[in-house]
């Protein structure tokens, strides 16, 4: 599993695309690329288009594997949002969230019969963040390796 915090701003859709691009490619399921950033915006645009500009929410994306299918799943505190219309081969749905607030969700099916134990998963190490936790108020910087590992990624993209 993997998420993001986003402040529900129009700029919030491109950073989830850029997200599951990531992701999803740290996953070895490029074959899910595109349907997988097509749900995320839908589910983050929502969001954004029914929030406040003058305070917009957080919200968070989360991509987790489960059984045979990657869901993608958005938290936040919205009241009153419809439940999400599927795109074909695609679930949907609405729950409440752990956190008190309303988790909106979409199913995709894993590409060629995979399941989720036969996914690729990167090793990665304890730190869940970019950033140390601020604990004492002092500055905190970003993970060089994290970083270098993000730009390397994102400049192959645009290119």
């Amino acid at each position: 599993m993997d998420d993001l915090r986003l402040v529900a701003q129009p700029n919030a859709v491109l950073c989830s695309e850029l997200f599951v691009r990531l992701i999803l490619s740290d996953w070895s399921l490029r074959p899910l690329l595109d349907q997988a950033k097509t749900a995320a915006a839908r589910l983050v645009g929502t969001l954004v288009d029914a929030a406040d500009p003058k305070e917009p929410p957080f919200l968070t994306l989360r991509l987790r594997l489960r059984s045979d299918v990657l869901v993608i799943e958005v938290d936040h505190e919205l009241d009153g949002l419809p439940v999400p219309t599927p795109a074909p081969g695609e679930r949907t749905g609405v729950a409440p969230s752990a956190t008190g607030g309303v988790t909106v969700w979409c199913e995709l099916p894993l590409p060629g019969g995979l399941s989720a134990g036969q996914v690729r998963l990167p090793r990665r190490g304890d730190r869940r963040t970019l950033v140390d936790e601020p604990v004492s108020g002092e500055p905190v910087g970003a993970d060089p390796e994290v970083l270098e590992r993000l730009l390397t990624r994102l400049s192959g993209w645009s290119g």
